[in-house]
């Protein structure tokens, strides 16, 4: 980055509670986390009954058999709600059914590059660490991820995506929604530019699926101890043609139900007159903790007060950062390791080797009793991190963030070009 003289910032920089997080956890905290991985083990080993049914947002459509996994019902889009099976005509059939086992694998693949504590922990608190209400909460997200076939938007090329979600690829080409730098505190940003839908431009099942990729992309810039992201509404020019009530329902229930504790903040940026009445029936949907992360800025003055002018564009944003959003397509042979099936498999051995360790220390840490930490588990998942890197360029196809040097060797790195004032 530059060092270029700029005018003086009005940033102020939020202190974020470290409360119930990873490496902070009182004896009580750490004693209730054991609790809940006791439970845990009992729904995956087959020991406990829990509700086998798919998560509420599954709609019973035609069944599909996609490497194992179940295709998800036709989903309402960002600004426009898709047909019922009924209302489509498609056959009506019986929502699948899950078990431990099949949890088990959607939880690991849920983890990634994650300390497992990390992710669990979001769940617990966001239920105010009452373990019913949160492994209720936590096995109703890992099935949704199952029915929603999360691992396909890894594992597609753009191209792949593309073919099977037509205008998918425009949606990154517009800009219409994208990751683009993080906060003082690391927070990786997401920008929504809601003037640049048009309802029937692309199917709505093409717009959830890129809402989805865009959240598992931002899971992957998330740098080390930051687990929060920041989403700015841009809403410059917005009508009333814009508004979707699909989009909102689908917004709100990913950072409620299904990544809790994942909305650091979410900026509403220059709403005009009309938004306001839509404001009135929105905020009732949301939980107080989530509608408590909503803060509007009118302009921009007001929102270089909540982010630094260095970290936004000069155009659009008056920022300091002489940057300009750009879709870099697929290149040729990005993704070949992908097809050397041998190292592949090698390598997700190594995986689930290092999984059963994990399993087996946590099994054996629960056992101890007292709330004190295992530092054999953290050496484990500071592995599994180290593995993923590894792993990943033969299991995920390489995708936008990559492309631009962001997300490299599971680091993250932002680059900003800032220009004087």
């Amino acid at each position: 980055m530059s060092t270029a003289a700029a005018a003086p910032s009005t940033y102020v920089q939020p202190v974020l509670s470290t409360d119930g997080r990873l490496g902070h956890l009182t004896e009580e905290q750490t004693e209730k986390l054991k609790q809940f991985w006791v439970r845990l083990f009992d729904i995956f080993d087959g020991k406990a009954l829990f509700d086998q049914t798919a998560p509420s947002s599954f709609k019973g459509q035609a069944r599909e058999e996609d490497n194992g996994e179940i295709a998800p019902a036709q989903k309402s889009g960002w600004f426009g709600r898709g047909k019922s099976a009924s209302e489509s005509g498609s056959a009506i059939v019986v929502a699948p059914q899950f078990t431990g086992q099949d949890l088990y694998k959607a939880f690991w693949k849920m983890i990634m590059m994650d300390h497992p504590d990390l992710i669990v922990l979001k769940f617990i608190r966001a239920r105010k660490w009452v373990l019913d209400d949160a492994l209720k909460m936590f096995l109703n997200a890992l099935k949704w991820r199952i029915v929603e076939r999360l691992s396909e938007l890894s594992e597609l090329s753009d191209v792949e995506l593309d073919a099977k979600y037509p205008k998918f690829i425009e949606q990154m080409r517009i800009g219409k929604g994208y990751l683009r730098g993080a906060d003082p505190l690391g927070r990786p940003m997401s920008v929504i530019n809601t003037r640049l839908h048009h309802k029937a431009d692309q199917p709505a099942e093409t717009l959830h699926r890129f809402t989805l990729f865009t959240m598992e992309c931002g899971r992957m810039l998330l740098p080390d101890e930051v687990e929060t992201v920041i989403v700015i509404f841009d809403l410059s020019n917005f009508g009333l043609d814009n508004m979707d009530w699909g989009f909102v329902r689908l917004f709100v229930q990913c950072f409620e139900s299904y990544y809790p504790e994942t909305l650091g903040m979410c900026v509403v940026h220059r709403a005009p007159f009309v938004f306001w009445g839509l404001w009135k029936l929105i905020q009732p949907l949301l939980d107080p903790v989530v509608a408590s992360k909503f803060i509007f800025t009118r302009n921009n003055s007001e929102l270089h007060k909540i982010i630094p002018r260095e970290r936004l564009p000069i155009a659009h944003y008056d920022g300091l950062d002489d940057w300009k959003y750009e879709y870099i397509p697929a290149r040729e042979g990005e993704d070949d390791c992908m097809k050397d099936v041998v190292k592949k498999e090698e390598l997700l051995q190594e995986r689930q080797a290092l999984e059963s360790r994990f399993d087996a220390a946590t099994r054996s840490w629960i056992k101890e009793g007292g709330g004190r930490g295992s530092d054999e588990r953290d050496e484990i998942a500071k592995e599994l991190k180290e593995q993923y890197t590894r792993l990943s360029p033969y299991t995920r196809a390489v995708n936008l963030y990559q492309r631009l040097g962001v997300a490299v060797n599971g680091q993250v790195n932002w680059t900003y070009n800032v220009k004087s004032a």
